[in-house]
């Protein structure tokens, strides 16, 4: 089976209890495309990570929130991913510099590449980050306070927000769960937006990394308004209007070739809008 397809699934059903609270198993393989026993797999895998409750044919939501876990998000798009990562590292420029990086999975893509940089302080909330970060002890690593925040493996509060503040950023690199022209830089928490954008906000060069699935996603939490950000690398399956609009908000896009068997966002190469 294939990771991508069944957090895919995986989203639907936790979009569709977000707005109903509760579903009945029976209707899901038809809603999904799939055979019952996939959904029951499906299924397996998120009373496993805590987001449902199943009883009598019938699933809950265990939470309020259709953001999957980020354990399960490091699986999508992956060769996207990695690509943006490359890339973006590749925008931050030799020299002492200071950077703030947000958690998330496309982010820790870019944090495996600037691992390498011995001349870098790197200042994120993100738990992940911080552990690729320092796999090749070569960055010096500040992980701000904060209350850690089980789906995203990072660390929010007024603690991570104080900490911030008292720094000023070369670059920030942050990941976006949803990039409207109208509605902006959007994720799920309303808690993880605010230190993002802090991070941006402190900073003299602002990058936005995000694969092309979350063009057209609109969230609860805004992290920023598409005017105030420098830069956004995706792949170059985003959606060629969409990529238009941005371009014509002002934001540099750069997208990197990704192989067509990869899926949504992932080859070598890379090309430039705006």
């Amino acid at each position: 089976m294939n990771d991508g397809t069944r957090d895919a699934r995986i989203s639907v059903i936790l979009t569709l209890l977000a707005r109903q609270g509760e579903l009945q198993v029976r209707l899901l393989p038809a809603v999904l495309g799939v055979s019952g026993p996939t959904v029951r797999r499906d299924l397996a895998v998120m009373e496993e990570n805590g987001l449902v409750r199943r009883s009598y044919g019938r699933i809950a939501a265990a939470r309020r929130s259709a953001e999957l876990p980020v354990g399960l998000r490091q699986s999508r798009n992956t060769e996207a991913k990695r690509r943006i990562g490359v890339l973006a590292a590749s925008l931050i420029p030799n020299g002492p510099l200071t950077i703030a990086l947000s958690g998330g999975s496309t982010v820790g893509c870019v944090a495996r590449i600037l691992a390498g940089r011995p001349d870098l302080t790197v200042v994120t909330n993100g738990l992940d980050t911080a552990t690729s970060l320092t796999a090749r002890q070569l960055v010096k690593v500040v992980v701000t306070g904060g209350t850690a925040r089980p789906l995203a493996n990072d660390l929010v509060g007024k603690a991570v927000e104080r900490t911030l503040r008292t720094y000023t950023f070369d670059y920030a690199v942050v990941g976006a769960d949803g990039i409207s022209p109208v509605g902006g830089f959007t994720q799920h928490s309303v808690s993880g937006a605010k230190v993002d954008r802090i991070m941006l906000e402190q900073a003299e060069h602002t990058i936005i990394v995000a694969d092309s699935s979350k063009l057209g996603r609109l969230h609860q939490a805004k992290i920023a308004d598409i005017e105030s950000v420098h830069t956004m690398v995706t792949d170059a399956h985003a959606n060629a209007d969409m990529v238009a609009s941005l371009r014509r908000l002002g934001l540099n896009t750069v997208l990197v070739a990704v192989p067509p068997t990869a899926g949504p966002g992932s080859g070598p190469g890379q090309r430039r809008t705006g």
